[in-house]
Parts: C-alpha cells; sequence; structure tokens
C-alpha cells in the first residue's frame, strides 16, 4: 500500500472511530444524553482531542445531568450539527461509586461546584480555553462564533443571517436590502421573524450602523415591563435577528 494511501485509510478510520463513539455517546443506557454530543472519558478523551483539523467544545458535567442549562447543552448540540470539523462532547463525572472519570475532573482543576464547565479545545488551545460565560444557547453560540468557530445563530432564519452578513460587510448595499425582501416576501412569507430583518436593514441605513444595539436596549427595557406572552414572544424574536445583526464582528 502507498504512503499517501495509507494516510488516506487511517484518516478513514479515525473519523469511522468517532463516529462510532457519537453513535454510543447517544445509545440507550449512555451516560451522555444529548443527542448530537460524543460522550469522553479518560479512555478517549486524549485520542479523541488528538486527531488534527478538527475542533472540540467539551463540557464537564455530573453524570445523568438535567435542568435548563442540560437544556441549552442539548439546544447547542443540535445547532452545531451543520458546523464542519466540529464536535460538541460531554464528559460525565461520577462523585460516587467508581468516580468514572474523576481524574479528568482533577486534571482541569474542577469541583463539583464549576460543573457545567465548559473548554474549547483546537491547534490554538490544546490545553484547552474555558468558557466563563452565562450557560445559554445564544451565549455559547455568541463565544464560539468569538473563538472562530462558525455556529449558527439560535433562532434565527439561515438564509437571511447570510444575507445579513453580506449587508453589513458589502456597505448597506441596496441589492442585499433587496434580496432580503424577496425572501421574506416568498421563501418565508409564513415567518414573523423574516420581515424583521427587511425593518431592521431598513433602519440600519436611515438611522446608522449603531441601531442594532440601541434598538435591543429599548427593547430589553420593554420586556422587563408588563408585555402580554404575545407581546414578550414578538419582542423575543426581534431581539434574536437584531442580536445578528449586532454581532457583525462575529460574522
Amino acid at each position: 500500500m502507498r504512503p499517501q494511501q495509507l494516510s488516506i485509510t487511517a484518516a478513514a478510520a479515525v473519523v469511522a472511530c468517532a463516529l462510532l463513539l457519537l453513535l454510543l455517546g447517544s445509545a440507550p443506557g449512555a451516560e451522555a444524553t444529548a443527542l448530537g454530543a460524543l460522550k469522553l472519558d479518560n479512555y478517549t478523551f486524549d485520542k479523541i482531542l488528538a486527531i488534527p483539523g478538527h475542533t472540540y467544545f467539551v463540557k464537564f458535567d455530573q453524570s445523568y445531568a438535567y435542568g435548563e442549562k442540560e437544556d441549552s447543552f442539548k439546544e447547542l448540540c443540535k445547532l452545531a450539527y451543520t458546523v464542519p470539523k466540529f464536535f460538541i462532547a460531554e464528559v460525565p463525572v461520577q462523585e460516587y461509586g467508581d468516580k468514572d472519570n474523576d481524574d479528568l475532573r482533577e486534571k482541569f482543576k474542577l469541583s463539583k461546584d464549576d460543573f457545567p464547565a465548559y473548554f474549547l479545545f483546537n491547534e490554538g488551545n490544546k490545553e484547552g480555553l474555558r468558557y466563563s460565560g452565562a450557560i445559554t444557547v445564544a451565549d455559547l453560540s455568541a463565544w464560539l462564533r468569538k473563538n472562530q468557530v462558525k455556529m449558527p445563530f439560535h433562532g434565527t432564519i439561515g438564509e437571511l443571517d447570510d444575507v445579513a452578513k453580506r449587508f453589513l460587510q458589502g456597505g448597506l448595499a441596496d441589492e442585499h436590502l433587496d434580496e432580503a425582501k424577496k425572501l421574506a416576501e416568498g421563501t418565508y412569507s409564513t415567518d414573523r421573524k423574516a420581515s424583521m430583518y427587511v425593518k431592521i436593514m431598513q433602519k440600519i441605513k436611515e438611522k446608522g450602523a449603531e441601531y442594532p444595539a440601541t434598538e435591543m436596549a429599548r427593547v430589553t427595557k420593554i420586556l422587563e415591563g408588563k408585555v402580554t406572552p404575545e407581546k414578550a414572544a414578538e419582542m423575543n424574536d426581534k431581539m434574536k435577528i437584531l442580536s445578528v445583526f449586532a454581532a457583525k464582528d462575529e460574522l
């Protein structure tokens, strides 16, 4: 077998191994319950993270985690599946009994009060870059984008996010505004968020690049007051779309 063929075969074997771990992590009875997350332990941790050319976002947590933070993790896994060469993983740490993976907890100087703890591993962060923000899908995704992981936005329209990116990077050109209008009136005519992209683009052209940030502050104040559930849902949708335009440095 030629060296090049051997290299390709080895790479294929590595990818197959990673996929097998993904399946095992999602299997019934496995401690890692989030669909789309690799389940790592003290046998596989270093092996998987050593695969070149990939980025990993690893959560250290108690076995059988639950609650709002775990729900956010599960949503993040679903959001990340389209990102090439990027895996979300979890290390379930047992506090009692065999104390599985407790040595990994100690390696990263974590206590149970730190859970869930997140670390980003890539070529530039081989020892792991720790995340210290709020455990929400929006905050985790924004941090990953700032660290060069091309995470999609949460609760937005991907195709219109791309138009927003071109609009902001292309000098607020009318062609991108027209493109957004066409999508809002056609493909996404039944999604109320679509028209929000168009209105925000128009406001940015009218009031300037600072509009998304000032409007987010205004909407936040509205949400802090008395609003109906329907109005709150609409305002929350608007906040999601505004965040796409406010995060122009992440796009």
